[in-house]
């Protein structure tokens, strides 16, 4: 005898195994919903403690860290005090001139020229001693990515975008670069300016919003930057499924010295992406205060980026290149 199950038993059933499925991954999303809820929580407390280690040595500190997924701010603290950008300042200068290629004003073939005055000591390509005065603006845009080129922002400011000033009223008219300037001295001279974490991890989120092959380029450029031991590039594990887009900030002067870190942090495989902003000024009286700020944008970084699932490795992938790296003083442009 061929025994069959009545339609009505294969109904409940199958409701019954559909309806089990379901709750189960409902029990599975809270519960992971509730593990990334415990993983905030302890960011959130790591970083805090470095703020405070900064902060009661008189240090100015700004953090903020986000989920890109939905933008949500995972710690956020001071985010729109205004700080000595130094060269973090470099990453608004790209985005005007990233807006200058899409529009076709600025090819990255053509040349960009400047005079011997015009060079300035640093660690750029154009920065050294007996370096050429021309170059393709990729090159230069390549050069103020990826070597922090002090020549190149110059050349970038006053010969493709018009100068300062120019550069400041484009700059007047994005309401998310409210805190974001550069400081004028004269027609052709200027000053970094000042900044925020705000709107430096904008910034180089709008940089990075639309992968066309300009946005490529420049994220290629920031995650293959030549400042390996330092700040948050220094804390990866060397696991090849972590990538890190980021920008640093590094000055030695009376009024402060700056130590600032700016980037993005993608796991490819998890497909989730996490911004950081590090911004601190430590008043050079109080000697402990720098090598403090130094030390707080390692370990907020290691934090953020076991955060985000770069997990140490058994045996550490050797850096590429390691990469002394030196203040500078405040740079007249």
């Amino acid at each position: 005898m061929i025994t069959t199950i009545p339609p009505n038993l294969q109904t409940n059933s199958t409701s019954q195994a559909s309806a089990q499925v379901v709750a189960n991954e409902e029990q599975n999303l809270q519960n992971s919903n509730l593990q990334q809820v415990v993983k905030e929580i302890i960011l959130r407390h790591l970083v805090n403690r470095s703020i405070r280690q900064d902060e009661a040595l008189g240090t100015v500190t700004g953090v903020q860290i986000m989920d890109l997924h939905d933008s949500h701010l995972i710690v956020n603290h001071d985010q729109d005090t205004e700080q000595f950008a130094a060269s973090i300042n470099k990453l608004p200068v790209s985005l005007l001139v990233l807006q200058d290629l899409r529009s076709g004003k600025l090819k990255m073939n053509q040349t960009l020229t400047w005079l011997p005055s015009d060079v300035r000591g640093g660690y750029g390509v154009y920065d050294q001693p007996g370096a050429p005065t021309s170059a393709s603006l990729q090159d230069v845009l390549f050069d103020l990515l990826n070597h922090s080129g002090n020549t190149a922002v110059r050349a970038l400011v006053n010969y493709g975008l018009g100068g300062a000033a120019a550069v400041n009223a484009r700059w007047a008219q994005i309401p998310e670069l409210s805190h974001t300037y550069l400081q004028p001295l004269d027609a052709s001279r200027f000053y970094l300016g000042n900044s925020t974490p705000h709107d430096s991890l904008w910034t180089l989120g709008q940089l990075m919003a639309t992968q066309d092959n300009y946005a490529v380029f420049m994220k290629n450029a920031m995650a293959t930057n030549i400042f390996t031991d330092y700040g948050v590039r220094s804390q990866l594990a060397g696991n090849d499924w972590i990538v890190l887009v980021n920008k640093v900030g590094i000055l030695d002067d009376p009024t402060g010295d700056n130590r600032h870190d700016v980037g993005i942090i993608y796991n490819q495989h998890t497909h989730q992406s996490f911004g950081y902003s590090f911004m601190t000024t430590a008043p050079e009286a109080n000697a402990a205060a720098t090598p403090q700020a130094e030390q707080s944008l390692k370990d907020m970084g290691r934090y953020t980026l076991r955060f985000a699932g770069d997990i140490p490795a058994p045996v550490m992938h050797p850096l590429a290149q390691l990469h002394a790296v030196a203040p500078e003083r405040k740079i007249l442009y």
